[in-house]
């Protein structure tokens, strides 16, 4: 569908500058020639009125503004390739993430630190979303729908694995399943968890992906000093109980997650040292990664038609300067 369009329309606002601009120039030429008159040598060339020159340059200035609005009109088929990463995000669905010692949880801030960096993802870019406690279970698999991972990420929660427990080890294997064999160069994967590995198998799994040619950067979520985990039961809040009847303390497992990290050759980062740690990870550790071809095919394109503005506006400044007369030429 053909449609007249301006690709940065959202700086239409600056247009409101125009009058002010006519106003100025306006002024200042008047102000010029009225000086002329009053202590300059009688000109006898024929100077354009300050009006009509002021309206002149202001429609320069116009047509220059809707260049920079990029105006767009039309289709064409050009051949496009994507290129971008893989980015498999591991998110730790247990209980212990339920823990408020980062607001709202921890699992709340892991999900909105997923969904900043969603907007980062470059255009050939995919995600994937594995979701894991006592189990893995793929969520969401590799995907350039970034629309649709965000809302399908808004449903996850602690119920969508039901085994209890911290399974770091079957978290990262169920991401080496879903990696591509041959874009293991081109594949991230993003551990998101307090690091309470009960399985206590983590580091080894990492080992696996690090021969796979996999690196596991870990963000951490929860303090050292640990906080109890607020769960709901009949619209009543109250706190986890072990088996014993004690109010379970869950800290994060910095040490761990770090040995997780380093096995694989990534990078361990505590989700509380920053605002958005997630992004800062992406522009400093993934985007300078190595990229690959996705596909190649055709694409619908809107045409730039700038230089509808583009042309009238030069002749017109070309005889501005041509009909300019003295020191203004």
């Amino acid at each position: 569908m053909s449609e007249f369009t301006f690709a940065d329309g959202h700086r239409w606002p600056w247009l409101l500058l125009l009058p002010v601009f006519t106003a100025l120039v306006f002024a200042m030429l008047s102000r010029s020639r009225r000086a002329a008159s009053l202590y300059g040598a009688q000109s006898v060339d024929r100077c354009p009125a300050p009006l009509w020159r002021s309206v002149r340059l202001s429609l320069i200035a116009l047509l220059g503004f809707i260049c920079w609005l990029d105006p767009r009109y039309g289709e064409e088929i050009v051949p496009v390739e994507r290129r971008g990463l893989d980015v498999i995000f591991a998110l730790d669905t247990s209980r212990s993430m339920l823990a408020a010692d980062m607001e709202p949880s921890r699992l709340a801030r892991a999900k909105q630190d997923i969904a900043s960096v969603l907007v980062e993802l470059q255009h050939g870019d995919r995600a994937a979303l594995v979701v894991f406690a006592g189990e893995a279970r793929s969520w969401i698999p590799l995907t350039h729908d970034l629309d649709s991972f965000a809302q399908l990420l808004t449903e996850v929660d602690t119920n969508v694995v039901y085994k209890a427990g911290t399974d770091l080890a079957a978290a990262l294997r169920k991401c080496k399943d879903l990696a591509l064999p041959d874009a293991a160069a081109t594949t991230a994967v993003v551990l998101l968890t307090d690091g309470e590995d009960l399985a206590a198998a983590g580091e080894q799994a990492a080992h696996e992906l690090k021969s796979a040619g996999l690196t596991v950067y870990a963000l951490g979520y929860g303090s050292m000093i640990g906080s109890k985990i607020t769960i709901e039961a009949d619209g009543k809040q109250s706190f986890l109980l072990d088996k014993q009847n004690k109010e379970v303390v869950s800290r994060m497992d910095a040490a761990g997650l770090r040995a997780v990290a380093e096995a694989s050759g990534g990078e361990f980062v505590r989700a509380d040292a920053m605002p958005l740690p997630l992004r800062e990870l992406y522009r400093k550790r993934l985007l300078p990664m190595q990229k690959r071809a996705f596909e190649s095919g055709e694409d619908k394109v809107q045409i730039p038609r700038y230089q509808w503005a583009l042309l009238p506006m030069l002749l017109l400044l070309l005889h501005d300067l041509m009909t300019a007369q003295g020191r203004r030429r």
